[in-house]
């Protein structure tokens, strides 16, 4: 029954932000007590009959009622006495917003640009080699040699077992996502695959769609469209055989958009 229930806590996890249980690898009289026991008791006692399927599992949860809701507020005066009764929203009155790992991010720039390669299994490949567009799940982890974009984005020391990771906001995240290689190349790519679109308008229409699966509103199709109209490559000499090439106005729009908390939070 342990075990069902470490299972099925870790589960709910992946998907709420927290466990029903907050402390994954604790379940003795010192933790925390459970937010929702009877809910804990039945989804474990579910897994056992269903032959320990995750599958079922996942599906049972995000099939819910709870998992299904927005993380928009309830209107007032409801939303009052939810942040009175209940602030940390441990009793799910609405969903908890998250912010992409760092995984999940370079996956969705990856399948956002229409070059994520789904293939499942083979060997592991280095994070930024050139060509690598395999899921971030393959990426090759040294322990030795941490990757310091894994290192930046809060990624579970592999030496150790982590049994949550921890959530930071620092300025190197800020500097990756602007100044690294990689970004700009996922926003050339999103550029690139859009080129084809005819005009300015369906151009941004096909980026917003790509990116947040709707159209921009009437502001936002200004906005972009003053952007790449009116921004201008600086005048400057020849970059050197070993700089990066710097970024039309479709790339930069591009760019600007895959940096958006639109983009990087689910709601």
């Amino acid at each position: 029954p342990l075990t069902a229930r470490v299972m099925v806590n870790r589960v709910w996890m992946h998907h709420f932000g927290n466990g029903i249980v907050r402390t994954p690898s604790d379940f003795g009289v010192r933790a925390e007590p459970p937010s929702h026991p009877a809910l804990l008791d039945w989804l474990a006692a579910r897994f056992v009959e269903d032959g320990w399927s995750v599958k079922s599992l996942h599906r049972r949860i995000m099939l819910s009622a709870a998992y299904q809701q927005s993380s928009a507020p309830p209107p007032e005066p409801v939303l009052a006495l939810a942040n009175q009764k209940d602030p940390e929203n441990r009793l799910l009155w609405r969903m908890n917003p998250h912010r992409l790992t760092f995984e999940e991010m370079r996956d969705a720039w990856l399948a956002a640009a229409g070059s994520l390669d789904l293939r499942i299994g083979g060997a592991p490949a280095e994070l930024f080699a050139p060509g690598n567009v395999r899921r971030t799940l393959y990426a090759l982890v040294d322990r030795e040699n941490l990757t310091t974009a894994l290192r930046t984005f809060d990624f579970a020391n592999p030496d150790l077992s982590i049994p949550q990771r921890t959530e930071t906001t620092v300025p190197q995240q800020a500097l990756f996502l602007l100044n690294h290689p990689f970004a700009a190349q996922m926003a050339s790519a999103l550029a690139g695959a859009t080129a084809s679109a005819g005009g300015g308008e369906e151009r941004v229409r096909q980026l917003y769609g790509r990116l947040f699966q709707r159209g921009p509103t009437a502001a936002e199709m200004s906005a972009a469209l003053a952007f790449v109209g009116a921004e201008e490559p600086p005048a400057a000499p020849s970059p050197a055989a070993d700089s990066p090439k710097p970024l039309t106005p479709w790339e930069e729009l591009a760019q600007t958009l895959i940096l958006t908390n639109e983009f990087l939070f689910l709601d």
